[in-house]
């Protein structure tokens, strides 16, 4: 599923691709522009903005300055930007989307729809906030893969279940982390096929990242859907049996 389902049609994908280009050109210029490829890979890698550091194009640990870099980057400077902080040889996956992506072209589209465009944007507005960072320097467990096939399923099964984890495991990474983070949607239109037009959910996720050389190499993010279904209606929230009456 390609986040373009978040917008009535692929063909509504790409007039707000097409939005996003004339815009690019005026600010940037037609020069910048490589014939048959998105301006967004087009262009020269932006250098940060932050004043104080402490982004992906700084030095040392990796740790909240620049997770709070990547997301306000995924969220502010929009799909031209933040698709240069992975590396060349990457794996992005949504597993609540179902996106397992390798290339930057398709990870640009994926990212268009959550560009901040201000209220009046048909796909309304999407802030990401980081709650909580932990990571650390690599070692030399990176990437330990199953061998045998679990009892009870198929060699066709295990591999339609599992291809999408061992995607990436032999791009090698020298720190990782794991974000936790809340993003807050104000929707313009229904979501997900769920009538949401004029209402705000929130929802936690979750990323984690392996990085090389302050690039991003692997990327598996995991946010609860069920939570802004209930919010909009759809679900009824849980019962929470384990809690005393």
């Amino acid at each position: 599923m390609h986040l373009g389902y978040l917008l009535d049609s692929p063909e509504e994908l790409d007039k707000l691709e097409e939005k996003s280009r004339r815009a690019f050109i005026r600010k940037a210029g037609a020069a910048f522009l490589v014939a048959g490829v998105s301006p967004a890979i087009a262009f020269n890698e932006p250098k940060s903005k932050k004043k104080n550091g402490g982004g992906f194009d700084d030095k040392g640990r990796m740790g909240m300055s620049t997770g709070e870099d990547w997301i306000d980057t995924f969220f502010n400077g929009g799909s031209k930007e933040i698709i240069h902080y992975y590396a060349d040889d990457f794996v992005f996956e949504d597993i609540t989307f179902f996106q397992t992506i390798q290339n930057k072209e398709e990870l640009y589209r994926a990212f268009l729809p959550f560009d901040n465009n201000g209220p009046d944007s048909p796909l309304g507005t999407h802030q990401f906030d980081i709650i909580r960072y932990d990571g650390g320097p690599a070692g030399d467990r990176t990437a330990l893969l199953r061998q045998n096939i679990p009892e009870g399923y198929t060699q066709e099964e295990w591999a339609l279940w599992s291809s999408d984890a061992i995607t990436g495991a032999d791009h090698d990474y020298d720190e990782w982390a794991v974000m936790n983070w809340v993003w807050k949607a104000t929707h313009n239109m229904d979501f997900l096929g769920l009538p949401a037009k004029g209402k705000t959910t929130h929802t936690r996720g979750i990323t984690f990242h392996c990085y090389k050389n302050r690039k991003i190499v692997r990327e598996f993010t995991y946010w609860n859907f069920r939570g802004v279904a209930i919010q909009l209606g759809a679900f009824p929230p849980p019962n929470q049996f384990w809690l005393k009456k």
